[in-house]
């Protein structure tokens, strides 16, 4: 099933990279963005699209990364609760247990 898994994922990585081919192939024109009184350098239609695509993966991974960091930081905080919360449970139980019969607990 892995192997499978691996080929399906190979093949649909290899069209992706056959159609973003055929794309800049074809988007080779150069364009200039304006944006109110700035305008750029002339890149290829396809530069600008890559540049798009590398910086929504940047942001998108620094935003998860982020995200990912506060959760693990909350999930070890409660652990730390929770282990202390089950130690302090343990000891009224040994307690409890000393209490109730007392000759074992000797």
């Amino acid at each position: 099933m892995n192997f499978l898994r691996k080929l399906v994922f190979y093949l649909v990585a290899l069209v992706v990279a056959v159609i973003s081919l055929l794309a800049g192939a074809d988007n080779s024109d150069a364009v200039t963005l304006k944006f109110l009184e700035w305008e750029s350098m002339p890149l290829p239609v396809s530069a600008w699209i890559l540049m798009a695509f590398v910086l929504g993966i940047a942001f998108g991974t620094a935003l998860n990364l982020m995200t990912n960091t506060r959760l693990r930081m909350d999930a070890r905080a409660a652990n730390k609760t929770a282990a202390v919360r089950t130690r302090e449970l343990d000891q009224a139980r040994a307690e409890k247990a000393v209490e109730v019969f007392p000759e074992q607990g000797a």
